[in-house]
């Protein structure tokens, strides 16, 4: 019978709703299939017999639990109380993984296909407040939001009791519920903060920290002299999105240009159509590195900006940097490759080096 329970419990893990039945030999009822004497064989097979009799097991083929020698008839047996069975070796039910829980919410209570519940099934949602039954009855009302208007996050919102996040990366689900190809609502819109110099600009320099942004649009510096400044905070500005009208949302500073020519020539080069040339500064870490290398992915000829960076390179070269543990950057881990030539061959191997980093908020120009 531990068996048996051993039978039921990689069913429910493998997300199947019955246990196959399992065939007697020597390998499952040693017991009884290297018992010196016949007579131990009758004793533990009527055993069996009574367990069938009882209603906890299923035997066939049948006449096998009918006689008195049934084990030589290649018997196979089923459990058919599971709740007795359990209860008779003191295994209870097993405690489920989130991902199984969910497999079974959907499996009773969404609305769809065998196919399309194998979708959903692949996306777990387990909310500490919330049962999973709960979820999937919400769930049921995406496709009266179909074809409306709304973010991703909108959708999230409205079904699942105000809270806007849940189905970030989940666009799988929702297209499996809706029987589309992708998910129909987008996300939400990068904001980013702008600064375009009034004269003009023949660069644009992303600043990853908002400090470093507004300390640049105010300087006087020689440095940020034709360039239209932007603020991409972390590894948003990786986001392919960043380059598609829909995916942007544009917000200008008033103390710099805002003429329409000006937007306008900066919106042809963000969305794909202009040839200025771009740059990144942010912290001179790991995660600056990361940052430079997944934001080239959307900009592919960005590269590191070479006056603050040099600057920078400097400061950790005359052992002025901080370790990763006292800014508690100690879970970044190093990169071989930005992509980008001069922080290849200039600061990734300074960083290699020293082990220190140096913030970009140091930097003052």
């Amino acid at each position: 019978m531990n068996l048996l329970v051993d039978r039921l419990d990689s069913a429910e893990k493998r997300g199947s709703a019955n246990a196959q039945s399992v065939a007697l030999g020597e390998r499952t009822w040693p017991a009884l299939y290297k018992a010196q004497r016949e007579s131990e064989k009758e004793e533990l097979w009527g055993y069996l017999g009574e367990l069938a009799k009882w209603g906890w097991l299923a035997v066939k083929p049948d006449a096998a639990v009918r006689s008195q020698s049934g084990y030589a008839n290649s018997p196979r047996v089923t459990v058919a109380n599971e709740a007795e069975v359990r209860r008779a070796v003191s295994r209870g039910e097993r405690i489920k993984s989130a991902p199984e829980r969910w497999r079974a919410a959907v499996r009773e209570g969404l609305q769809g296909s065998d196919e399309v519940k194998a979708a959903v099934s692949e996306f777990c949602v387990d909310m500490p407040d919330r049962a999973m039954s709960e979820v999937v009855e919400r769930l049921n009302e995406l496709p009266s939001l179909a074809g409306k208007p709304l973010l991703l996050r909108e959708v999230s919102s409205q079904l699942f009791w105000g809270m806007s996040k849940v189905l970030d990366k989940r666009q799988g689900l929702v297209a499996a519920i809706l029987g589309v190809d992708e998910c129909p609502f987008p996300e939400s819109p990068i904001q980013l903060q702008v600064f375009l110099p009034p004269a003009g600009y023949r660069g644009v320099l992303f600043i990853e920290n908002l400090m470093s942004f507004e300390r640049a649009t105010r300087s006087m510096s020689s440095a940020f002299e034709g360039l239209a400044l932007v603020y991409a905070s972390g590894f948003k500005g990786s986001a392919q999105r960043l380059r598609t009208p829909d995916g942007c949302s544009l917000y200008y500073a008033a103390r710099g240009g805002i003429s329409q020519d000006l937007r306008d020539g900066f919106e042809v080069w963000l969305f794909g159509k202009g040839s200025t040339p771009a740059f990144f500064w942010g912290d001179l870490d790991w995660s600056g590195m990361r940052i430079l290398s997944a934001m080239r992915t959307s900009f592919p000829s960005l590269t590191a900006w070479e006056p603050g960076y040099s600057l920078m390179r400097v400061v950790l070269e005359e052992g002025k940097g901080h370790s990763p543990e006292a800014a508690d950057k100690q879970g970044q881990k190093p990169l071989e490759i930005a992509g980008c030539a001069y922080a290849d061959a200039q600061l990734i191997p300074v960083l290699q080096v020293h082990g220190k980093f140096v913030d970009q908020e140091q930097i003052y120009l």
